[in-house]
């Protein structure tokens, strides 16, 4: 009897992590937000049209610039560059899709248009706070992280990140929807306690 169940009890807990949600699909908010980019995505890329590419690419940015804040969303740190006063990292949220924070303006602004578009010559906040700063030194790569910020503008500046589309060819625009990348302001950052 006790084999048995031993048997049964291992197996369910094998079986039970098999069918577990992913970290991305666990807030409702980042679930509608990935699937309205798979939405845009998916028919643009299979009609191979290169106007439909550019039109879907635009309205994933537009759909980027409706989520602003946004909180407890989980992700995965890719890749940390810099140091401590110009850091830039690149998280993933789900089905390729990632968020680049930076705190680097002079990188931001270099050879862009993003710069045309500023209203004040003021800088803007950093694309990352103190506290998530603090909280990324006790990170590693690959780990499984919860984060809040801003999305849809460029670190919460005001400057829209028109620079990505802008002049751009429909292969670089077919890329963009199959591996989309958002610039965010992230002023939380926490390791996961879920796996």
């Amino acid at each position: 009897m006790k084999r048995r169940a031993i048997l049964f009890g291992g197996a369910s807990l094998v079986l039970g992590g098999c069918f577990d949600r992913p970290c991305h699909e666990r807030n409702p908010e980042q679930k509608a937000f990935l699937d309205g980019l798979q939405a845009l995505a998916k028919p643009a890329l299979a009609s191979s049209n290169p106007l439909q590419i550019e039109e879907a690419a635009k309205q994933s940015i537009a759909l980027a610039g409706k989520v602003g804040a946004f909180t407890d969303w989980c992700g995965t740190l890719m890749k940390i560059e810099g140091n401590a006063q110009d850091v830039a990292l690149t998280i993933d949220i789900g089905r390729q899709v990632s968020l680049y924070a930076f705190n680097d303006w002079a990188l931001a602004f270099a050879g862009s248009v993003a710069d045309l578009f500023t209203r004040s010559r003021t800088t803007p906040p950093p694309g990352l706070s103190e506290a998530a700063i603090a909280a990324l030194k006790t990170l590693r790569l690959g780990e499984r992280v919860m984060l809040s910020g801003r999305m849809g503008e460029i670190a919460g500046s005001g400057l829209f990140d028109l620079s990505r589309l802008l002049g751009k060819s429909a292969a670089e625009h077919r890329q963009f929807l199959q591996t989309p990348r958002f610039v965010a302001r992230i002023e939380a950052l926490a390791a996961s306690k879920q796996k």
